[in-house]
């Protein structure tokens, strides 16, 4: 899928009007919880030297990443395995659904895995593995947070969602597993340079941005902001003082 993503950090003051705007158009995701909400925990790869987190910091015109995306809130979900490529504007991702006692031995290579999954897994699976065979990844940031999220019942493609409660832990083994008292919170007031306490929305849409979308930041005036939550949690985890949340 080809789309373009917008990012705004926005005040929590300033959800509610966002929120009735969505719901004009949108109908909220079909997986979300009582509340609204659901939980995504990935797990991101990068090389020794961090040449995909480099790639980013130097907002390189064509560069990607790699994670490996679960849904924790259900036993069922399978694991995502997600290739994000980035060329200037646009974004290119491609996903593979794979059972979750598998997706271990599909990283390793292993045929009768491979083999097990169907074509379009496969197919997806294999997009994954070039990348991550060709430039010797290795599991390096696990990524959790709470989203909201909105999907436009008058456009071909368009969501609206929210993400908070960003939190990241190192994680050196192949394994979505949690330590929990081991998370740090990356959207606090000290990592977003903010006076209040503010919440990441995107704007995703193929092509051209929808009318809805045009007129709600114009209204709002927002300005876009780079927020990586990879190369945020590595750059907390690297060079900020100890600030966990408890267990």
């Amino acid at each position: 899928m080809e789309r373009y993503e917008y990012k705004y950090l926005v005040p929590e003051g300033l959800v509610p009007g966002i929120r009735a705007t969505a719901r004009a158009t949108s109908k909220i995701d079909k997986y979300a919880g009582p509340d609204g909400t659901y939980r995504i925990r990935s797990l991101y790869f990068d090389t020794d030297r961090y040449d995909l987190f480099w790639a980013n910091e130097r907002e390189q015109a064509d560069r990607f990443k790699l994670r490996a995306r679960c849904y924790p809130a259900s036993t069922e979900s399978p694991v995502f395995l997600e290739v994000k490529r980035r060329v200037l504007d646009v974004i290119v991702k491609t996903r593979a659904a794979i059972p979750a006692a598998a997706w271990r031995d599909v990283l390793a290579g292993k045929e009768s895995a491979l083999a097990a999954l169907s074509p379009g897994a496969r197919s997806g699976a294999m997009r994954f593995l070039a990348p991550y065979h060709r430039h010797h990844i290795r599991p390096v940031l696990l990524v959790e947070y709470e989203r909201e999220a909105y999907i436009s019942e008058i456009d071909t493609y368009a969501r609206l969602t929210f993400d908070r409660k960003i939190a990241v832990q190192q994680q050196e083994s192949i394994d979505l597993e949690a330590i929990p008292g081991r998370w740090r919170p990356i959207d606090h007031r000290g990592q977003t340079r903010t006076q209040e306490p503010v919440c990441v929305l995107e704007l995703k849409f193929e092509r051209r941005p929808p009318r809805w979308m045009v007129a709600l930041v114009q209204r709002l005036d927002l300005i876009r902001f780079s927020f990586s939550k990879y190369c945020y949690g590595v750059t907390a985890e690297l060079t900020l003082p100890e600030a966990r949340i408890p267990g």
